[in-house]
């Protein structure tokens, strides 16, 4: 049976949770506008693809050759700066908007 794309990720999640926790805390998992989990800053597939480089870069331990693991930690690298950034600009919009004047009804 196939898995949707949003069940994939749920698994993926439910195999890291302290992934799952420290995506949690930074607020970085949201739903796309078609209501698919992703983290913020990546589409739903480069969700799945980040979910399954992370254990896999900590697992490494001579699974993948030197050449694979410098190419999985280059992808993961890029992933998580996209992640980073997107965290960091929600915080900045979220600053600009706080301490502004409630609105007059």
């Amino acid at each position: 049976m196939a898995h949707t794309l949003e069940q994939t990720i749920n698994a993926l999640l439910e195999q890291e949770p302290a992934l799952r926790q420290w995506l949690e805390q930074m607020r970085a998992l949201i739903r796309d506008t078609r209501g698919v989990t992703a983290i913020a800053g990546l589409s739903p597939a480069e969700t799945e693809e980040f979910l399954r480089l992370d254990p896999r870069l900590r697992a490494h331990r001579g699974a993948m050759t030197a050449a694979e693991f410098e190419a999985a930690s280059a992808r993961h690298a890029d992933l998580k700066s996209r992640i980073e950034a997107a965290l960091q600009d929600d915080a900045i919009e979220s600053l600009s908007d706080w301490g502004a004047a409630p609105a007059r009804g």
